[in-house]
């Protein structure tokens, strides 16, 4: 049996649409099982309505404790031998399940991941997938650490639950929490398969984290990347991990953010990751000189601050 792991908070314009996706699959051996985190709108109401009419769901309700507490609340319900996290604002294409466990079956996998879109309100963004049918788990982190198809969403894979025997998402972060935990259920697979195509719909709106953007929460984007590079490293030393696409990328998202939520008089300040400009595509390391150059002038950061910066790298 499958267990659909459905974390709830606030989500009453979504909720039903996420739980018909799940109740239309080809694949019918599923439980869904809902944790409210203490919602505050009608979502705990919808989903007791549905849990009433489906003796598939179950529903349990908890004071609010953040996400990580309700993913881990979720694997401790569940009953399955397969877990599968669908975030409540989003859904899945009907197949999915079916598609997924039959990947599971044929190549004996631990963990079959398969690819997403990002949906927005007047169009779909369709993200990089991994392209490989099967891969041993060092290579599948590889993949994650190079940005390669492989991703830090603890949704859009179907997991064997031991890969959560001795893993739980951190209680004490702020946010990026997938970014400490799913590669650790990674670590704890033989076997990771790939379906290409996009089931998973990952629907965006104003509540989405990267709509909440400040530099605090910037720069832990950049701290998850570097404690699981210091994890793999430490893990599997005879493996050479490059994170530095993703330091890149995180270094971008604080620079914008300081380029677009800040003032001068603000003071924000911009540390740069320690990156190895060798494996990033040179057109990429000039338009992260030209971001930083600009926001050098903007904020007025000293020369010799800079040249420090420099001396950091």
């Amino acid at each position: 049996m499958i267990s659909i792991l459905v974390p709830v908070y606030n989500v009453e314009n979504y909720l039903s649409q996420c739980l018909d996706s799940i109740l239309a699959q080809t694949y019918k051996d599923i439980e869904i099982v809902m944790v409210n985190d203490g919602s505050t709108d009608h979502s705990k109401y919808i989903a007791s309505s549905y849990a009433n009419r489906y003796s598939s769901i179950h529903l349990y309700n908890y004071e609010n404790a953040g996400i990580s507490t309700t993913r881990n609340r979720l694997l401790r319900h569940a009953k399955g031998e397969y877990v599968f996290f669908v975030d409540s604002d989003d859904y899945i294409a009907p197949q999915t399940l079916q598609a997924m466990m039959n990947h599971m079956e044929a190549y004996n996998c631990d963990i079959v991941c398969c690819g997403y879109t990002m949906d927005y309100r007047f169009g779909a963004l369709y993200r990089k997938v991994e392209t490989k049918k099967v891969m041993t788990k060092q290579q599948a982190l590889h993949s994650l650490a190079e940005n390669k198809g492989m991703n830090n969403y603890p949704w859009g894979k179907l997991y064997k639950k031991k890969c959560f025997s001795n893993v739980s998402f951190p209680e004490f972060m702020r946010g990026f929490e997938d970014t400490y935990t799913v590669f650790k259920a990674l670590c704890n697979a033989g076997t990771i398969g790939c379906i290409s195509k996009r089931y998973y719909h990952y629907v965006q709106h104003q509540g989405s984290l990267t709509h909440r953007m400040n530099l605090e929460t910037a720069y832990d984007m950049r701290k998850a990347y570097e404690y699981q590079e210091s994890c793999l490293r430490r893990w599997y030393p005879e493996e050479d991990f490059h994170f530095d696409v993703h330091l890149v990328n995180s270094d971008f998202v604080i620079l914008y953010t300081i380029f677009a939520y800040y003032t001068k008089k603000d003071d924000p300040q911009f540390v740069p990751a320690v990156i190895n400009w060798k494996k990033v595509n040179p057109f990429v390391h000039v338009a992260y000189e030209l971001c930083r150059g600009i926001c050098s002038l903007r904020f007025g950061w000293a020369k010799t601050k800079t040249q420090e910066f420099n001396k950091w790298l």
